[in-house]
């Protein structure tokens, strides 16, 4: 397991949120995921995909992940950890563990995006994820504007009438 440096997280954590920001003001979703090792930044920083590819398994960690599998030619994504603005639902936190990520950082937990409108904390045990498996990969790493993409996101919701 690799130890990433903590201003390679909290770099790759602010961009994540400013991503997060400009997605939403898009008319995207406000999760945004990137992987990163001990050099730094190693994918995009993924969004959710699912309208533009139809591609209900195109989450923004997903994305990311997909991304340094494909291009990098690896096995696997051991030696990596997943920066990501909201906390995974069940499919990107099995498809991770899968993949062999070794951590988890999240500015905002699961319990905290259901209060913003994203509330998959059912998807979890359908695929595995029991909250003993989440620990060995899960961290908590708020960012300073860790919600505002969730708060962009609602107060947009909220002006178009939905």
């Amino acid at each position: 397991m690799s130890t990433i440096p903590p201003d390679v997280l909290i770099q790759a954590m602010n961009e994540a949120v400013v991503v997060g920001v400009e997605h939403v003001e898009a008319g995207g979703l406000p999760f945004v995921g990137v992987l990163v090792d001990n050099s730094g930044v190693i994918s995009d920083f993924g969004v959710n995909r699912v309208r533009e590819t139809r591609d209900p398994t195109a989450h923004a960690e997903i994305v990311a992940m997909r991304e340094v599998l494909n291009s990098d030619d690896r096995d696997d994504l051991s030696g990596t950890t997943l920066v990501a603005t909201g906390e995974p639902c069940g499919l990107c936190y099995r498809f991770a563990i899968d993949q062999g990520v070794d951590a988890i950082y999240v500015a905002v937990d699961r319990d905290a995006v259901a209060e913003w409108g994203f509330d998959y904390r059912t998807s979890y045990l359908s695929l595995g994820i029991t909250d003993e498996l989440r620990s060995t990969v899960f961290n908590s790493f708020p960012a300073e504007r860790g919600n505002e993409p969730f708060a962009r996101y609602f107060h947009t919701q909220i002006n178009n009438g939905r």
